[in-house]
């Protein structure tokens, strides 16, 4: 039996559609275009008359809206990419991948990529010329390179035109998620994907009240008095064990940008950022940045910073939190975040200023990320597109994100999602979680969604920096989500980032293990004007002020 999947949108009748494709060369893109022949959406249920040469084009798919979406089983190729920390095993035998065959009659043969090798696999899979039918990403695939310019991954505008009717509704609630996805020859390359709370600030500074009250200490306000408590807490047994076993600062690498906000340096992880007159500039050679790792150096010189923090990942400093022996740390939340027992003595402190200077914090604005791309050899275009618009209804949505109805979530006596008392844990057992395909602005998210305790908390936290005025005018996301640049022009950028990256690296980690000189500083800034650090503002300082004189 067939079901309607939604009442929202006309129905669409489908055309002849598909062309090759030559791997790793400038290729024109298959011709998705074509007369639709629309037939009258009321109350969910709608009949759409077909030419019976229509039919006989693409006789094995079913009306556009229902279920199963092919009449005869077909199967799809998909490299699907999941976090590191997710620990699930994407095949047949995952609750996701069967329901999702059960009511689309499409099996997908997946190929899963851990996002430590993503970059790797994805660069091997392009050169090889052999490509899977879709590609759903959750890190970087380069549609300007690999699409605009190469013609491997699809223009998608006709595709949603006319086989995804609920994608194409939820595109047009807010148009400047939607901006992002658009690429410099003014077509999409991909599906998108956001489930937006609307926060604005990505990571949080949290500090042990217990071990505070333990010492008689007050909550720090600047650099120094953070430096002063971070002493106390190694060495004054604030835990009381009566061992010296506390752990000042713990973190990652990646999270030293958090450092910087002090010193009013809205540091992030392409290093530029938009001063409150339009101009990018290349944070490292902002004002404070020296004064700034030397500040670090100073805490892993004195023991106050874990020594693991240059080298270990997010799950080694997970577990280390977990043995609740920490006196200060930054993260997204508290709750829900894999390390729960924090809750119980952490609490959000107000970043710390540094002597001389106003805090500043990198922000963000709601931009959709490239969720599925569709590749020139993949000969069901129209299935797959009907496919992904299927992962668009509320029901498959959460059913992506959170697994069976009825085990984490259910809905509400108001019509929304709403989870359960453990929250999101235990989901990979099920699904795919934040993987997987949805598409939820804020604007609808709200609608749907019943915010748990750990969402709101983190949006409490956004109030909370907004009142203090402590947030950057011009996220960076300008550069990295809404300007326009060229496949050439972003071959160039993403060249010069990678040598500014392993510069970065290498001479920060040093400089903060053994200490900031004058030479080491100084020949830090040279070998990154040597990579080309001045192109690399000059190419995102032209994207940004076309930008805005076309606004």
């Amino acid at each position: 039996m067939r079901r309607k999947l939604t009442g929202l949108c006309a129905l669409f009748v489908i055309l002849a559609m598909l062309a090759g494709c030559s791997a790793g060369t400038s290729t024109t893109a298959p011709d998705t275009s074509g007369a639709a022949s629309s037939g009258a959406a009321s109350s969910g249920a709608a009949t759409a008359t077909a030419a019976p040469a229509v039919e006989a084009e693409n006789s094995n798919l079913n009306e556009i809206g229902t279920l199963p979406i092919v009449k005869e089983k077909i199967t799809l190729t998909a490299y699907q990419f999941v976090r590191d920390t997710d620990a699930t095993t994407v095949d047949d035998n995952l609750w996701y991948v069967q329901k999702n065959e059960e009511d689309t009659n499409i099996h997908i043969d997946y190929t899963q990529v851990n996002k430590s090798d993503w970059s790797t696999q994805m660069n091997l899979m392009f050169a090889s010329g052999e490509y899977p039918d879709l590609i759903i990403n959750g890190d970087v695939v380069d549609a300007e390179i690999y699409g605009v310019d190469q013609g491997i991954l699809l223009p998608v505008n006709d595709l949603i035109d006319q086989y995804m009717p609920i994608y194409k509704e939820r595109l047009a609630m807010d148009d400047i998620v939607s901006q992002s996805l658009i690429k410099s020859d003014g077509k999409m390359y991909a599906i998108g994907q956001i489930a937006d709370s609307g926060n604005v600030v990505a990571m949080n500074y949290f500090i042990n009240q217990t071990w505070l009250k333990n010492l008689g200490l007050e909550t720090p306000k600047n650099l120094d008095e953070l430096y002063e408590v971070l002493v106390k807490f190694v060495n004054d047994d604030p835990n009381g064990n009566g061992k010296k076993d506390e752990i000042g600062y713990e973190g990652i690498f990646d999270e030293i940008v958090y450092f910087f906000f002090p010193f009013g340096i809205p540091e992030n992880a392409q290093h530029i950022a938009i001063n409150d007159d339009k101009q990018v500039v290349f944070v490292p050679e902002m004002e404070g940045y020296r004064q700034a790792i030397e500040y670090m150096s100073k805490l892993y010189a004195e023991g106050l910073m874990d020594p693991a923090v240059i080298t270990q990942d997010r799950n080694a400093k997970t577990a280390t939190a977990n043995n609740n022996n920490v006196g200060f740390l930054c993260g997204l939340r508290l709750k829900s975040y894999g390390w729960d027992i924090l809750e119980q003595d952490m609490t959000w402190m107000e970043p710390p200023v540094a002597e001389g200077y106003e805090v500043l914090m990198d922000s963000k604005f709601s931009t959709a990320q490239e969720r599925v791309f569709f590749t020139c050899t993949n000969e069901y275009l129209a299935e797959s597109a009907c496919w992904v618009d299927y992962h668009m209804t509320d029901q498959a949505m959460f059913e992506t994100y959170y697994g069976p109805e009825g085990t984490l979530w259910n809905w509400n006596d108001e019509g929304k999602c709403e989870l359960g008392p453990d929250g999101d844990q235990g989901v990979m057992e099920y699904s795919l979680g934040v993987n997987g395909m949805y598409y939820m602005p804020s604007v609808y998210y709200n609608n749907v969604f019943q915010q748990p305790d750990y969402r709101i908390e983190v949006i409490e936290y956004d109030e909370k920096y907004k009142a203090l005025g402590v947030v950057e005018q011009y996220p960076n996301e300008y550069l990295t989500k809404l300007v326009k640049i060229g496949a050439e022009e972003k071959t160039q950028i993403n060249q010069i980032f990678a040598n500014i990256e392993a510069l970065y690296d290498q001479y920060v980690a040093e400089m903060i293990m053994h200490g900031v000189t004058d030479d080491s500083w100084n020949n830090l800034m040279n070998q990154l004007k040597a990579a080309g650090s001045d192109q690399y503002i000059a190419y995102y300082q032209a994207a940004l002020d076309e930008y805005f004189a076309s606004r």
